[in-house]
């Protein structure tokens, strides 16, 4: 059987390393150039490589993730993250690609978790603001796919962990493959993505015993409490 031939931008950071080293076992091929090579913030850059890749989707990971950077540096964050996006939609209009959107759990503002993909979004950090942003500029061109998700690298990378905090998450070795079985598939829309609903500090504990508790209240920045996703 063929491969379906899909453009992946981000393909060398946590989610992009994973479903490339996954893609062949869901029929999927990625052409992924490095930032360096196809900068997204970039129309013409994004415009070539697309057009030269023979994909018939563009699957779009790249953003900037750090919450805490992020709040004090939104700029760069909306260039990335908003103006980047916009870009790559006007190039899957232009060449008549399908856009599959990774978009973030954050979007949700955490007062109520089990959000349903129709519920309405109230981003509450910086950085759940420029993908929210983006989500609604996604959501504008008809043939596109927002992914709702969150994941941990394969290694719990920090000693301590949130225990008041609730999600969806799980390490990017599981959420990748389930959002390559998702994106193969002929679905468009807003779907969610996760596993079971968790504490961060239950979920680090599978990977890293060693890791001690800390609570939503001992952060300087602000993050949302419960952003659980329905899984349907």
């Amino acid at each position: 059987m063929a491969l379906k031939k899909f453009f992946l931008t981000g393909g060398s950071g946590t989610l992009g390393r994973e479903m490339i080293k996954n893609q062949n076992d869901y029929g999927i091929e990625f052409t992924s150039p490095t930032s360096t090579e196809c900068d997204i913030r970039s129309y013409e850059a994004i415009y070539e490589k697309v057009n030269n890749s023979g994909c018939c989707t563009v699957v779009h990971c790249a953003a900037m993730t750090d919450v805490k950077q992020i709040e004090s540096d939104p700029i760069v964050a909306c260039d990335i993250n908003v103006v980047g996006t916009l870009n790559i939609i006007r190039v899957c209009q232009e060449l008549n690609k399908k856009l599959v959107f990774i978009s973030t759990d954050y979007v949700f503002d955490g007062k109520k978790g089990n959000y349903k993909t129709d519920d309405p979004i109230n981003p509450i950090s910086k950085y759940a603001k420029t993908k929210a942003a983006a989500e609604l500029i996604v959501s504008s061109f008809e043939n596109h796919l927002i992914v709702r998700t969150s994941f941990f690298d394969k290694h719990f990378p920090y000693d301590k962990a949130l225990a008041d905090q609730f999600s969806t998450k799980d390490y990017v070795d599981v959420i990748a493959p389930m959002i390559l079985n998702k994106i193969r598939k002929n679905l468009f829309g807003i779907i969610h993505v996760g596993t079971d609903r968790s504490s961060t500090y239950e979920k680090a504990l599978r990977r890293k015993p060693s890791v001690e508790k800390i609570y939503l209240k001992d952060l300087d920045f602000k993050i949302p409490e419960d952003v659980s996703l329905f899984i349907g």
